[in-house]
């Protein structure tokens, strides 16, 4: 994977990023809203980490929900940046232009890690060392969720949410070229791994608690917390 060239994709789609994702991505709101109303509530949240904040639409959520946190955010692309620099006027925000994979962060410094629609773009590999590096980030009881596109546990299984999702998105009012831009781009740069999968990767970096409280075709939410 090419960090520049998923930069310059997602640069040409940052003015009109939300609604290109609502047409291509099925409940992609109801996918947010669930990211963050399942969020443990026993522990205060002082310390966000986002990956991949796009144009900002979690973001602008996680400002909302944690008014007394600091939120760190990180994305491969400029302009997506920029974007999301003008909707976040706030001080409580710390911008920076990164690839995550080459994210460092203090041992048990963050209380949230948060990322919508990005790990995926890691292999199987850069997934598994993000994860362990996330539970060495995470405070005692810190919690890493993330919203992203998940392969089926079969080929059948994943083929036919690929069919529903194609279906969908043409009823959302996508078009044709647009359905191919997203399916040129992913077969290019993404990489699906198992649901199933990534949690045993999860459990292996040490997290303990593990679930999914919301799925949707080959959209999924998981929520690991650090014991």
């Amino acid at each position: 994977m090419n960090d520049k060239q998923i930069g310059t994709f997602f640069d040409s789609l940052s003015e009109d990023y939300t609604a290109v994702i609502e047409r291509c991505f099925p409940r992609y709101r109801e996918m947010l809203w669930a990211l963050l109303d399942y969020l443990p509530t026993d522990k205060p949240i002082g310390s966000i980490l986002e990956l991949g904040c796009g144009t900002g639409n979690l973001s602008v959520l996680l400002a909302n929900a944690f008014p007394a946190a600091s939120i760190r955010v990180v994305d491969v692309s400029r302009e997506s940046l920029e974007l999301s620099r003008a909707r976040l006027d706030d001080s409580r925000f710390a911008f920076e232009e990164r690839d995550f994979r080459d994210l460092s962060c203090d041992s048990n410094s963050l209380d949230l890690v948060v990322s919508s629609i990005a790990v995926h773009h890691l292999t199987s590999l850069e997934k598994r060392r993000l994860f362990a590096q996330i539970y060495d980030w995470l405070k005692p009881a810190g919690t890493f969720c993330f919203a992203d596109q998940f392969r089926g546990a079969t080929e059948d299984l994943y083929q036919r949410h690929i069919h529903h999702w194609h279906e969908q998105s043409m009823a959302a009012g996508s078009s044709s070229d647009e359905w191919e831009m997203w399916m040129d781009h992913q077969l290019e740069h993404d990489f699906h791994d198992s649901l199933t999968d990534q949690v045993d990767w999860l459990r292996d970096a040490g997290f303990s608690i593990i679930d999914c409280p919301w799925r949707y075709l080959l959209w999924a939410i998981v929520q690991a917390r650090k014991s």
